[in-house]
């Protein structure tokens, strides 16, 4: 007879990563509570113990893959040239999404059916879950990019893995001093204020976005993206030049 497991953080990682690989296979009808327990070793009991239900089992899921892209684009090197730091940001949410296309799928358009996702950040209610929640309710810019959904993923994200989100917020105005001290490689200094540098973020972006998306269903290749986001960037820099 089996030792039943203790129902403890190991537990609780392990049974999110399991549901994790779930959820990447066939989405959300594929995440089985005894399916998942079972590849754990332990019994749905541990699922209702440690999160509540599938439904909190899943916003961690969902919160669980937002911090993995948000590790991600934090480990980007920030370039002192604004062309460099866009292409490394762009690329890093292409490689990340095309690795994980089902998370990310999840991630933008299949969280708002997750209900109290941002109370769950850390898979149960508590203060600190609580305070990611107001924070993203009230915080319309996570990292630059100008993203403002209401209770958006990544803010949750990086405050749940304790990253400053100050170094985020500079983003824009690190673009903004570069810009305006000419460290493009066209060598033009330009009057730009970190709003102008948010719109500029967002083209970039959306641009990256578009294309990521268009490549995970299949209508484009992927061989042209370096080619594609280098030009995005170099017309989005060279618009906000006037």
């Amino acid at each position: 007879m089996n030792t039943p497991r203790h129902h403890d953080e190991k537990l609780r990682l392990e049974l999110i990563a399991e549901a994790s690989k779930a959820l990447a296979k066939g989405g959300p009808a594929a995440v089985s509570l005894r399916d998942i327990s079972a590849a754990c070793n332990t019994s749905t009991t541990a699922i209702y113990s440690l999160f509540g239900g599938k439904k909190q089992l899943l916003n961690s899921v969902v919160v669980s893959s937002a911090s993995d892209l948000a590790k991600h684009l934090t480990e980007v090197k920030r370039e002192q040239d604004p062309e460099e730091y866009l292409v490394g940001l762009a690329t890093a949410l292409h490689d990340w999404a095309v690795s994980n296309p089902e998370l990310f799928d999840v991630i933008f358009n299949q969280a708002d059916q997750v209900p109290d996702r941002a109370a769950q950040a850390n898979g149960a209610p508590g203060a600190a879950s609580a305070a990611a929640a107001k924070d993203s309710d009230a915080t319309p810019d996570p990292i630059g990019f100008g993203l403002s959904r209401r209770d958006n993923h990544l803010l949750t994200a990086f405050r749940a893995l304790g990253t400053d989100i100050d170094e985020f917020e500079s983003i824009a105005k690190h673009l903004a001093q570069a810009m305006s001290e000419g460290r493009t490689k066209y060598g033009t200094t330009v009057d730009t204020s970190p709003s102008d540098a948010t719109t500029l973020l967002r083209a970039v972006w959306a641009s990256a976005h578009g294309w990521t998306h268009l490549e995970i269903q299949g209508f484009i290749d992927s061989a042209g993206f370096n080619d594609f986001v280098r030009a995005a960037v170099r017309a989005a820099l060279k618009a906000s030049r006037g």
